[in-house]
């Protein structure tokens, strides 16, 4: 399984567990930002209010703070549906030959789809693509004119996860249009960088435990298999033991169907998905199966009753139902249950 030299998706979130990119699917979350906006290719009525009539040039206040919340239900582990509400600030306009000041202030409540591109397993870029319904209102020398609509906006942005819940973005924001000219004197593209913090909801546990799994014999001896996930024992593509790999054979050693069988015929066995070279994921899945039979044998097994054996990415578990045209980091999701090492007791009673 050689490493990739372009960014996955993050939909590997599913698949190792400390990959937290991306929300779990059929999952909501919920956050708050605050930035900066600015308002620029502004247009407008010099007529619009008696007041600015004799003005022909105007200057412009374009910088404000903006802010907003938002929500959102992972679909996907890289698409999601998001909506919220944003204060969008707002811009000060400046008539010149003594006519007084103007003021537009915007807000409003969007909805967008937003889809994620993972680059490493705790961060990703991301992109939104929606609308928002907006209020514009202008004030002009104590009178306020306001009008609403609706205007395409679009968003980039990256996000990082700090643990399985909480996650920072970073994120810039173009709204077209808003305002409208003719009701209110004027209209600008509104664009915004904000920093956010999100919240996700019902995120789930990847505990490591390895569950034992009886195995019907066709004929005598009896044997016992226990099936272990690569990407808890190990990081990806790595062969050394993660602590919580450790934990996991800690827990095996101690349960009770192991304990029962410490003087049994051990076989453990290692196997790899289909990705890269055929030679690699036979060294690889050897090391796996001698690293796990090591931490037995360190536990108590004696070790003239274990032995180890790499398969590669034979007897694959998933079989066809993972077609190569998907993603990288999707087919990577999707071939997890193949990275396994698998515990065959003989002779169990």
């Amino acid at each position: 399984m050689k490493k990739t030299l372009v960014a996955l998706l993050v939909l590997n979130v599913c698949a190792v567990s400390t990959a937290y990119a991306a929300g779990d699917a059929n999952t909501w979350y919920a956050g708050a930002k605050l930035g900066w906006s600015h308002y620029f290719d502004a247009s407008g009525k010099g007529n619009f209010d008696d007041n600015l009539s004799k003005a022909n040039d105007f200057d412009y206040d374009k910088d404000n703070v903006s802010g907003g919340v938002f929500g959102g239900y992972q679909i996907t582990p890289w698409l999601a549906v998001e909506g919220g509400y944003d204060y969008l600030g707002n811009m000060d306009i400046h008539g010149n030959h003594g006519a007084p000041g103007a003021k537009l202030e915007s807000q409003g409540l969007q909805m967008s789809l937003k889809a994620s591109y993972g680059l490493t397993d705790s961060w990703d870029l991301y992109g939104r693509a929606g609308a928002m319904a907006y209020r514009a209102e202008t004030k002009i020398a104590g009178h306020d004119n306001f009008e609403t609509g609706v205007r395409p906006l679009a968003a980039v942005g990256t996000e990082y996860a700090f643990n399985k819940n909480w996650a920072g973005r970073l994120e810039y924001q173009w709204v077209s249009n808003v305002g409208n000219s003719n009701q209110i004197g004027i209209s600008s593209d509104v664009s915004s960088v904000s920093a956010g913090l999100v919240y996700r909801f019902g995120q789930h546990d990847e505990t490591p435990v390895a569950v034992p799994v009886a195995v019907a014999a066709e004929a005598a001896p009896e044997v016992t298999t226990f099936n272990m996930k690569s990407d808890v024992l190990f990081a990806y593509d790595s062969a050394t033991l993660t602590p919580e790999g450790n934990a996991a054979i800690t827990q095996l050693y101690n349960s009770p169907e192991m304990q029962g069988a410490k003087n049994s015929s051990t076989m453990v066995i290692g196997y790899s998905d289909r990705l890269g070279a055929d030679q690699y994921n036979q060294q690889l899945s050897s090391k796996r199966a001698q690293v796990v039979a090591d931490a037995l044998i360190a536990q108590g097994l004696s070790a003239q009753n274990v032995s180890s054996e790499g398969r590669g990415s034979n007897d694959s578990v998933t079989g066809t139902q993972c077609d190569n045209s998907m993603p990288s980091a999707q087919l990577k999701d999707c071939l997890a249950p193949d990275r396994r090492v698998v515990i065959e007791i003989t002779g169990q009673k």
